[in-house]
């Protein structure tokens, strides 16, 4: 027999073979990601900024530990749903399932619009991670069935450029019409979803209809559907691999939920606006620089989405040269030194290196976690495996609001910080001290030890080191990537028993 076919069955696919070999519902799956993540990271890089916002500002007022709960709640809806509307999804069909999620999601984000309290806000927070549940494993799953071994990794590449598309322009936009008005942000965000739904009715293919049902064998019941879900649980590589990459996305999703809010209280960002006066010349950024304009916080955190865009296809083809789980590992070292950096100054352009050294390790990483899991999968249990996925979104998210929010409180939050200076080294009342509003607490420091408010924020950052708080989450990050790391060696091992049996 020739080896001609073996030869051609392994080359390896040059990048615009890949490119060429995507069908047309891969590029109409992507559009549809893209839109929904305008939506999403619009509004979730805003929402932590309006409920720490204090009311003269047109925010909630309301405490990291509540944004904890708002975000923990929302996390563990949005990721343990997948579980079972994955199973769902593949029975009634992927094109249904969108349908109705987007419907949801409208809802949601317009209800954030007017929300004027804890309980309105909560319930709004849970609609859209009930939309994105059902949305996001007909959606993955449409796009596992359009890779395979030859093209996944620059496929997935791909579909993380364009999520990162979507989560850069989503901010910037609300970024901006929250500067008008909150509810313009959540509007917008609400109203370009309407885009996706006419996409879905009219392009997307349904590959769900092409299975089973397609071919007249008989459709599961609910309940043998929800039996086959709960089954992969026997899958012990899966839930361990599962449970590590948990611990990572703990300190991951630290640098959405909480970094923005961090920035706002801590960093100085006004040396990013210098140096556009001096690159550019331009008279509006010298006026900003001298009036000592800090950039907004949400467009900051943009630097990750920004980099990802430009960097992942990149990325992505070089780490298709290497196993996932190595790549991954790689990905999660780096990830772990850019966060330290981006938590530990008060320097503008020092955050945005850490962001953009994190955004490398990101693109290592994280497409390669989807690539891991949808290859793992067998065809008809694509969207259930996809599904499941996001387990570690699911404990990671939830641990770093339902923890990470008391404890930034707790250990970083300016104004706490500020109240307890003014309390055990200044002697103030306490009870007094608790009646003041979040923009009364930094004018009274400054006051009290007659300086300027920027001072008064030094000594906070010198007496008690709110930098800390990312100390403990970088060293949660390096214990899963070291658990990575074992579960590797693990795996190699197995492999080797199985050769020899």
């Amino acid at each position: 027999m020739s080896d001609t076919p073996d030869v051609q069955s392994t080359r390896k696919l040059t990048f615009l073979e890949q490119m060429a070999s995507f069908p047309g519902s891969f590029w109409v799956a992507n559009v549809i990601e893209l839109v929904e993540r305008f939506s999403f990271y619009g509004v979730r890089t805003i929402a932590a900024l309006y409920i720490t916002e204090t009311a003269a500002n047109g925010g909630l007022e309301l405490s990291s530990t509540d944004k904890g709960i708002f975000f923990g709640v929302w996390s563990l809806i949005q990721c343990l749903l997948p579980m079972f509307t994955g199973g769902f999804a593949d029975r009634y069909g992927y094109r249904l399932s969108l349908m109705v999620a987007f419907g949801i999601n409208i809802v949601g984000y317009a209800m954030m619009g007017f929300t004027t309290d804890w309980w309105s806000f909560m319930l709004a927070c849970c609609l859209i991670g009930t939309g994105t549940a059902i949305f996001k494993p007909p959606l993955h799953g449409t796009l596992a069935h359009c890779v395979n071994e030859k093209n996944s990794s620059v496929g997935w590449g791909m579909f993380y450029q364009v999520v990162n598309i979507g989560g850069f322009i989503g901010p910037m936009v609300c970024g901006y019409l929250r500067l008008l008005e909150w509810r313009y942000a959540f509007f917008a965000s609400a109203g370009i979803i309407v885009v996706n739904i006419i996409i879905t009715a009219l392009f997307l293919k349904d590959y769900a209809k092409g299975g089973a049902a397609g071919e007249g064998k008989p459709r599961k019941s609910a309940g043998e559907v929800f039996a086959e879900s709960v089954s992969v649980l026997k899958d012990v590589r899966f839930v361990v691999f599962l449970g590590i990459f948990s611990g990572f996305w703990f300190m991951f999703m630290q640098l959405f939920d909480q970094l923005s809010v961090f920035i706002n209280q801590w960093v100085n960002s006004n040396d990013l606006v210098q140096f556009l006066a001096r690159v550019t010349g331009w008279e509006f950024f010298q006026k900003m620089a001298a009036d000592g304009t800090q950039v907004n916080p949400e467009w900051i955190i943009n630097v990750d989405a920004g980099s990802i865009i430009i960097l992942v296809l990149l990325i992505s083809y070089i780490t298709g040269k290497f196993k996932p789980i190595s790549a991954m590992i790689v990905g999660m070292f780096i990830c772990c030194g850019g966060f330290l950096l981006a938590g530990s100054v008060t320097t503008g352009a020092m955050c945005v290196l850490g962001i953009f050294i994190f955004a490398i390790g990101e693109m290592a990483c994280s497409p390669k976690f989807s690539e891991y899991i949808g290859l793992m999968a067998s065809p008809e249990k694509k969207a259930l495996y996809m599904g499941y996925s996001n387990i570690p979104f699911a404990v990671g998210w939830a641990g770093a609001n339902f923890i990470g929010g008391p404890l930034y409180d707790q250990l970083s939050d300016k104004y706490n910080l500020a109240q307890r200076y003014l309390v055990e080294k200044l002697g103030q009342d306490a009870t007094e001290l608790a009646q003041l509003g979040k923009d009364e607490i930094m004018p009274r420091l400054a006051q009290t030890l007659d300086t300027t408010e920027l001072a008064a924020r030094e000594v906070l950052w010198n007496t008690y080191q709110p930098q800390t708080f990312w100390w403990i989450c970088t060293a949660i990050g390096l214990a899963s990537t070291l658990a990575m790391v074992g579960y590797h060696f693990w795996l190699e091992a197995d492999a080797r028993k199985r050769e020899v049996a």
